[in-house]
């Protein structure tokens, strides 16, 4: 499976390259050259790439689920649903603000049982409430959705099914750090830290708004490193977000910290990236596993997507002029 992964060497020269064009051509002699023959080949229009990226994501989860050990399969598919309610979160997003399908469907991941036709159809509805009932049928996310139509309802925000999605996600994702703690702890760790990333940043950008833990606190999800009461102590005892951000001890975050306050626009993705890059070094760390042994998947699962996003930043930043450094402060790429 690392074979399919870009390695160091290729990902720095695809860091360097001057032009979106010299990127493709890397790409195309890699495990993207099928994608991309898919929408033009070398000769790529840009606004095509994006589907390009999602398609090639789309195809490994496909086979990742397929060559799976049958014991592990069903766990695999859990994990996995993360990208089946990605794409239910984009079409919900979508009709919050009346775009149109075709608005989303360069991100669409286009694998599973909510793939491009599946959203394209229920882009269709004349509301949210309507999609989500369209979606709920016979679906092995019904409860998740319920609860996503019912919040919507109180107060007609689609954040606030937004949020009782990625709740009820992240719900299903501790049942999974349970199955795994007594067969696979380091795979159980990798999806606890997963759940705290989520936790941390949704508590980061509270601090920041100035709202109060009892606000959030419903919407923090379980089964990560850090409990509640863990998270509730940091957050009441820092004074502001800096200050909750210096408490966190689960990542580098005192680099991240300093480039913050260095940076003139305060953006909260270098946390998110700093975060991000601790899961990163539990995935080296997996992926040295037997080929099909659920840890070396699992890494697998988060390389891949860190992948794919890192490559969209690296190409957008080069369609609008960004410098090296501007790029690298964007990305989650430290394999080394």
């Amino acid at each position: 499976m690392e074979s399919f992964l870009i390695d160091n060497r290729h990902m720095e020269e695809i860091m360097k390259a001057q032009n979106v064009g010299s990127i493709i051509n890397i790409l195309y002699q890699m495990d993207y050259k099928q994608d991309f023959e898919e929408f033009g080949g070398t000769d790529i229009q840009e606004e095509l790439i994006d589907f390009a990226l999602s398609k090639n994501l789309a195809r490994r989860l496909g086979r990742l689920v397929d060559i799976s050990p049958t014991t592990d399969r069903k766990l695999v598919r859990s994990i996995v649903g993360k990208w089946d309610l990605f794409n239910i979160k984009l079409a919900i997003e979508a009709k919050g603000r009346k775009a149109s399908y075709e608005s989303i469907s360069r991100y669409i991941i286009d694998e599973g049982r909510y793939n491009k036709q599946a959203i394209k159809e229920v882009m269709g509805e004349e509301n949210i409430e309507s999609l989500l009932s369209k979606l709920m049928i016979n679906s092995p996310y019904t409860a998740i959705l319920r609860t996503a139509s019912e919040e919507y309802k109180k107060r007609r925000r689609t954040v606030d099914a937004i949020n009782a999605i990625d709740i009820g996600y992240y719900a299903m994702l501790g049942s999974a750090v349970t199955k795994l703690r007594s067969v696979h702890q380091q795979s159980s760790r990798m999806l606890k830290i997963s759940i705290d990333v989520r936790n941390l940043m949704l508590l980061i950008k509270a601090k920041r708004n100035g709202s109060r833990f009892s606000e959030m606190e419903p919407l923090i999800a379980e089964h990560g490193t850090l409990s509640k009461t863990d998270l509730s102590k940091m957050y009441e005892s820092a004074k502001d977000m800096e200050s909750f951000v210096e408490s966190i001890k689960v990542a580098d975050m005192q680099t991240a910290l300093d480039i913050y306050r260095k940076s003139k626009n305060k953006e909260l993705l270098t946390f998110e990236i700093a975060l991000k890059n601790s899961m990163l070094k539990d995935s080296v760390r997996l992926l040295g596993h037997s080929v099909l042994s659920f840890g070396s998947i699992l890494a697998y699962l988060y390389f891949k997507e860190i992948e794919v996003d890192t490559l969209r930043v690296i190409i957008h930043g080069n369609m609008y002029s960004l410098s090296s450094e501007e790029k690298e402060r964007l990305i989650v790429w430290k394999k080394n």
